[in-house]
């Protein structure tokens, strides 16, 4: 099969040959990976050769609130020791409902330091909201983006479910605990922020006015080992059918997301109607083959994934190769619509030589596949 956008709505519409489509998972030559210049191979031979997926990110407030009386204030400040500290803030709730993320020095990325929620008070303060309006999405950033990917691919689009969202309000252990002693309570959370982010979904897809996939993330805290099937389709059944829906009316195709194990919840995530289903991770972190998905998946989906990212920083050439081929000979012989990639975005700077080599061999064994 030829690779890029062409070849993603083939798969969409149930076509597969060989070799496969090949997705270098996230890598956006376009953006922060094409101005790194360890990724410089790993983007010329992804552009030569490979479909294109990279991410947007097209919601900034952490709870995907818009303005109001209610909306989310952000601050950023400086500590003694160098840290820099992002703190969140709904001034107008009447009491202290606030986060923090902090960056130390000589580091790159963003940690939670407090959450919104640490108290059952807190939970009925932001029951109490009434006007948390959803955020408006930011439509250039999937524009601009959609145009700079062209024929190679598709933008994908990424946004967090409602239970994923509730969940990091708090801390995991209160949450869990709160959801089984006090289930109405964190459920009507859940609930609201569902109608908040569904109507974002709806405002994103209908005003967007380009291609992309709509990418819902975040229901690995509702499915095994956290949750069991049926609380997964008691939680975030109903939200995950009306996402579908609604990106339907409009055309835009959607991913449906879950790392870890998902054999329980397969069945149940094509019935909603869902094009792409991902990352498929093999064991130990998952449980299901890619044999074993595109047998459950007959056809009405895109299986999605199949490489453990972590393989990639410390594996062999051999390693690397005996799971590639696995997967493709997993999918060879079936004749259904298969995606090749690994299970999360390259993000390491500089990117190890290891790792560059490993994702050279990855991307070459998956586009020369006969």
């Amino acid at each position: 099969m030829s690779q890029g956008r062409d070849a993603l709505y083939r798969l969409i519409a149930g076509e597969a040959s060989w070799p496969p489509v090949v997705v270098p998972f996230g890598l956006d030559p376009f953006g922060w990976h094409g101005v790194q210049p360890s990724y410089r191979e790993v983007c010329d031979f992804a552009l030569e050769r490979c479909t294109l997926l990279p991410k947007v990110l097209p919601f900034a407030s952490p709870l995907m609130t818009g303005q109001g009386e209610s909306a989310v204030r952000t601050t950023e400040f400086s500590e003694p020791d160098g840290s820099v500290v992002r703190r969140f803030e709904i001034p107008a709730s009447g009491m202290p409902l606030r986060a923090e993320m902090v960056r130390t020095p000589g580091d790159t990325s963003w940690k939670t330091r407090s959450r919104w929620i640490e108290s059952k008070d807190d939970i009925r303060g932001f029951l109490d909201l009434n006007d948390l309006t959803g955020e408006v999405p930011d439509i250039d950033a999937v524009r601009v983006k959609e145009s700079a990917v062209g024929d190679y691919g598709l933008p994908y689009v990424e946004v967090v479910d409602p239970f994923y969202m509730v969940s990091e309000m708090m801390p995991t252990d209160f949450f869990y605990i709160t959801l089984r002693e006090d289930t109405d309570l964190v459920t009507a959370l859940i609930d609201r922020t569902a109608e908040r982010i569904l109507g974002c979904i709806d405002m994103l897809c209908r005003d967007a006015g380009c291609p992309f996939i709509l990418r819902l993330i975040g229901a690995e805290m509702a499915v095994p080992p956290f949750m069991s099937r049926d609380d997964f389709l008691r939680f975030e059944g109903d939200f995950y059918r009306e996402a579908h829906r609604v990106s339907a009316r409009y055309g835009i195709p959607t991913a449906f997301h879950c790392h870890g194990p998902v054999r329980d919840i397969m069945n149940d995530v094509w019935e909603m109607g869902y094009e792409f289903f991902e990352v498929f991770e093999p064991p130990p972190r998952g449980n299901v083959t890619i044999a074993e998905a595109l047998d459950a998946a007959q056809g009405r989906g895109v299986v999605f994934g199949g490489i453990d990212e972590v393989l990639f920083n410390t594996g062999t050439t051999t390693e690397v190769k005996g799971a590639v081929m696995k997967c493709l000979n997993d999918a060879r012989p079936t004749g259904q619509p298969y995606i090749l990639s690994q299970s999360a975005t390259p993000f390491h700077d500089p990117l190890s030589l290891q790792a560059r080599d490993n994702l050279l061999l990855f991307m070459e064994l998956g586009v020369n596949d006969n």
